[in-house]
């Protein structure tokens, strides 16, 4: 008599629908030193802005309705930094930000208005230019609203 080594049952079917889950397509975005920092269903340039600073929003926790203000499922890989103390341009409004860091180059790759953990408040934000899509290659928007210096001030002529 043979011997029975399993009495699983494999089946597909070709006509279901597919769901959630299988429409979704996960984005990986690193740092400008090529170190990963973020994996996020859908792109950051889709994502709503910040209008203070233009930093991408992510909805970190489910609005007063779940269903019209989903959270974002998402994993940042960056650890926290410290807090700091935020004077918005042109007004005397004060911020307390936990800014989390690079791993590898401590740049800040974003940012949340509560303590760490990242997530624990309603919204994580992402400075825009802070991370890139394409590992090893500077966004074109990474210096947007730095000051150009002339190459006398850089060479310290």
């Amino acid at each position: 008599m043979p011997k029975v080594v399993s009495r699983a049952v494999v089946s597909s079917s070709e006509s279901a629908q597919p769901t959630q889950s299988a429409r979704a397509v996960l984005r990986s975005y690193y740092c400008l030193c090529g170190d990963f920092v973020l994996v996020i269903q859908g792109k950051l340039d889709r994502l709503p802005k910040r209008k203070h600073d233009g930093s991408f929003i992510i909805r970190a926790q489910a609005g007063k309705n779940p269903v019209t203000q989903p959270a974002r499922k998402f994993k940042l890989n960056a650890r926290p930094g410290e807090r700091c103390l935020i004077k918005r341009n042109g007004t005397q409004d004060l911020e307390v930000r936990q800014p989390f860091v690079c791993g590898r180059c401590n740049t800040t790759v974003a940012y949340q208005t509560g303590p760490p953990p990242s997530g624990e408040s309603p919204f994580l934000y992402i400075p825009k230019g802070s991370m890139t899509e394409l590992q090893g290659r500077i966004p074109p928007d990474a210096f947007d609203g730095e000051e150009h210096l002339p190459a006398k001030e850089l060479l310290g002529e």
